[in-house]
């Protein structure tokens, strides 16, 4: 036979090719499975790609949101989808309260509610820190059913996984229910665990966001909260300084109210300042810097909102939407066109008395302030105000006390000038009456009539001088006839208390002044050194004449002398010392009128051994001689 048989073997010792096919055959897959397996894979490959574009979408709609439950309420929906779940839950832990709270919750028939941490099967995942994967929640003990029945559904399989934060602290857990297909799987669970510490990051760094967000918030608040301290603090210095600088109250007024206006943000500021009578006037300015000071003169006690707290003596608070069952008036008083919307007012109290109100009105977002806040600054700048006004009332009074002091002062030293030519006029009177000779007469009648001038002058001398009147009528003087008049109004002074009156005269008779006010100068000095002398001693005015054609007086006592403690201020108003008549004007009015003249005085003084003055007066004006 020319063929080899079947199954016979070949030379080498291999097989049939027939036997090799067979083989082959009998040992490789099927072509079906091949495809099925094939099949299988790209079911695999899709549902992974899904999951994968599930878990991009999720990290996206993290990534996006700045809200930690609008966050967790978009994934809900996706992690449902990726797990092939009925429904998702995610719980975050409030460690306060020790509760699981419904963060996000898919579907709207589901209940949003809290979990104890331990009970049920969420609160035994938050508390153990461990998965639970179920395919049957109803064989589970921990499985509390009461939500099935409340809501009508129906749970079945149910995986749940705890969320952890870097630090790997439970800060809440993921909840799915019901597998569409069966239950879950390991996949499953794997899946839930990554998307659930996905979620957890994005959850924290959320709420440290936001935590960051409400600092910084309450940082600015605190900011605005310190600046407006800080202006309050120096609108209440600002008072302070218009206590001593303020010289009368609508100055006063006019800086507190405009700056407490800007400072208390508030429509304007008033200030009520009623007297003895009940009756005061009534300051207000606007926040506005171009504002100006408005004032109403006549103002009652219990009229409008200030005139109400200055009646009470006691804060009162007034907003737009309060009833008024007390009869609150909505005015300021006194004819003011401001309708009172909104006003803090407090009185102005110093010791037991109440000086007045001040008030914030219309306050700017007055809904939105704390009254309280706005009632201590009200209170804290009417108190300042107070003082204020107190210190004014104070100064006004001293001023006054020292202005009557003052012109009581001068009624005495004029009273007591004023006895010498009187003490001559009636001397002279009473000579007349006894005197038949015409000639004599008629010589008194003309001394009576210089004394009645001189009364005038010296009269005239101290109202100018109180008036701050300077005025000089110079002219040519004959001295012989000036030492007379000096001599008549003065020696019987001296001669009655027993102190010797000497002139000497080394001029040439003639100088330039102005005859009444230098008389009134040698008067005041010569008066002061006989009240100095007492009832001995003497008196002596020498008379000479200056280099280019001025006059020295010298006006000198043996007394004395001027105590030490005077001597830096003798010529000064109200220096006095040892003189029960004195006023202390006499020398001060001496200098002026020397300085009015263009002339000085000084003096020279020895304790024990007198006193001299050196009244030195210019030569005339070259047109004058």
């Amino acid at each position: 036979m020319s063929g080899a048989r079947t199954g016979e073997m070949q030379p080498d010792g291999g097989t049939p090719a027939s036997g090799l096919a067979a083989e082959e055959a009998a040992t490789s897959p099927p072509i079906e499975a091949l495809r099925e397996r094939v099949a299988e894979l790209e079911v695999a490959a899709c549902a992974q790609e899904r999951r994968l574009d599930g878990m991009l979408r999720i990290a996206g709609n993290l990534a996006r949101s700045r809200d930690p439950r609008r966050a967790m309420r978009t994934i809900v929906a996706e992690i449902s989808e990726l797990l092939g779940a009925d429904r998702t839950t995610i719980y975050e832990l409030d460690r306060g309260t020790g509760m699981l709270r419904g963060l996000a919750v898919q579907g709207e028939t589901s209940i949003e509610v809290g979990v104890p941490v331990g009970e049920g099967i969420a609160g035994l995942v938050a508390a153990k820190g461990k998965a639970i994967n179920l395919k049957d929640a109803y064989l589970h003990p921990a499985f509390d059913p009461k939500f099935d029945k409340l809501t009508g559904y129906r749970t079945r399989s149910m995986l749940v996984v705890p969320m952890r934060n870097p630090n790997r602290d439970v800060i809440g857990v993921v909840q799915v229910l019901n597998k569409r297909d069966g239950y879950f799987t390991v996949d499953d669970e794997n899946l839930l665990a990554a998307l659930a510490s996905q979620a957890a990051i994005t959850l924290e760094a959320l709420r440290l966001h936001v935590e960051l967000d409400m600092s910084n918030a309450e940082l600015q608040s605190l900011s605005e909260d310190l600046r407006q301290k800080v202006r309050e603090l120096e609108l209440l210095s600002a008072i302070e300084q218009a206590i001593s600088d303020a010289h009368d109250v609508d100055a006063l007024a006019a800086l507190v109210l405009s700056r407490a206006a800007q400072v208390a943000r508030a429509e304007a500021t008033a200030l009520f300042l009623p007297g003895e009578t009940g009756f005061g006037p009534l300051f207000v300015n606007g926040a506005e810097r171009a504002s100006s000071l408005r004032t109403f003169a006549r103002v009652e006690v219990g009229e409008g909102v200030l005139g109400k707290t200055a009646s009470r003596g006691a804060t009162i608070r007034l907003r737009d939407d309060d009833e008024d069952d007390e009869g609150m008036p909505r005015t300021l008083g006194g004819g003011c066109d401001i309708e009172v919307r909104d006003a803090v007012s407090a009185p102005l109290v110093e010791g037991d008395r109440t000086l007045g109100a001040f008030a914030l009105v219309n306050r700017r977002a007055a809904d939105k302030r704390d009254d309280d806040e706005d009632e201590r600054l009200v209170v804290l700048i009417a108190r300042a105000v107070a003082r204020a006004v107190a210190r004014l009332e104070e100064r006004q009074s001293a001023q006054n006390r020292d202005r009557l002091m003052a012109i009581g002062g001068m009624l005495s030293g004029v009273l007591h000038d004023l006895r010498g030519p009187m003490s001559i006029m009636s001397g002279y009177s009473q000579l007349m009456a006894t005197q038949n000779d015409p000639e004599e007469r008629a010589k008194m009648a003309d001394a009576i009539r210089r004394q009645v001038s001189l009364f005038n002058d010296m009269t005239r001398e101290v109202l100018s001088f109180a008036r701050g009147e300077r005025s000089v009528l110079a002219r040519k003087v004959y001295l012989r006839k000036f030492v007379q008049h000096a001599r008549e109004m003065l020696e019987t002074e001296f001669v009655d208390r027993g102190v010797a009156f000497e002139v000497v005269d080394e001029s040439d008779g003639v100088a330039w002044f102005d005859e009444a006010k230098m008389l009134r100068v040698v008067a005041n000095i010569a008066r002061n050194a006989r009240q100095a002398l007492g009832n001995r001693g003497t008196f002596t005015w020498r008379i000479q004449d200056a280099p280019g054609g001025g006059v020295v007086f010298h006006l000198a006592d043996d007394g004395p002398g001027i105590p030490e403690g005077m001597r830096h201020r003798l010529f000064e108003m109200f220096t006095t010392a040892g003189k029960e008549e004195g006023t202390g004007l006499g020398l001060a009015i001496v200098r002026r009128i020397v300085e009015d003249h263009g002339g000085t005085v000084t003096f020279t003084t020895e304790t024990g051994k007198g006193t001299t003055f050196t009244v030195e007066l210019p030569a005339p004006p070259a047109r004058a001689a």
